[in-house]
């Protein structure tokens, strides 16, 4: 069984290395059934499990944020459940593209260049030293006002328009 020392350190170290880890670093942590519940509106990529999957959610998110990082503020474990605090920030730098549960394009949110930070919550259950499951509770809308996408300007509209077609014929930039 994993200490709790040991299972906030493998929770903590896979927020970071899902935002800018590469994929040999995820498999120390993630275990190769993993299972992320938060990948249903994600593409289809990530919908497997284990860390090819993590992997995918990062590439996914550094497409559209970049700069992305999370500050840890803090942790709490019992049993073989974790709970990270954090704050995750970055720079809309590309289209934030939105997946329907077929893995169908549901809308791209076209990039507007600003910054954010909003606070999460993670939940992971550390087996044997390795995540094997992950869900979280996020503040979308207080990113999406601190982006501009709410309100949407017409301007904006347009442009998550087009880049919602873009995406749809597989060409997100």
């Amino acid at each position: 069984m994993t200490s709790t020392i040991t299972a906030v350190d493998v929770a903590v170290r896979a927020i970071h290395l899902v935002a800018g880890g590469t994929l040999e670093e995820l498999r120390e942590v993630v275990a190769p059934g993993a299972v992320n519940r938060e990948a249903v509106a994600e593409p289809p990529d990530t919908r497997g499990t284990g860390p090819e999957a993590f992997f995918a959610t990062g590439e996914w998110l550094r497409r559209a944020f970049s700069d992305l990082s999370f500050t840890i503020d803090d942790t709490v474990a019992e049993g073989d459940l974790t709970v990270v605090g954090c704050r995750m920030s970055g720079r809309q730098t590309g289209p934030f593209v939105v997946h329907r549960s077929d893995g169908a394009v549901e809308r791209a949110f076209a990039p507007t260049g600003r910054r954010f930070e909003v606070r999460q919550a993670h939940f992971q259950r550390v087996r044997e030293g390795r995540v094997t499951e992950h869900w979280a509770v996020r503040d979308d809308q207080g990113m999406g006002l601190q982006l501009g996408w709410i309100p949407p300007s017409p301007m904006f509209l347009l442009r998550s328009a087009i880049a919602t077609r873009r995406a749809r014929r597989g060409h997100p930039a």
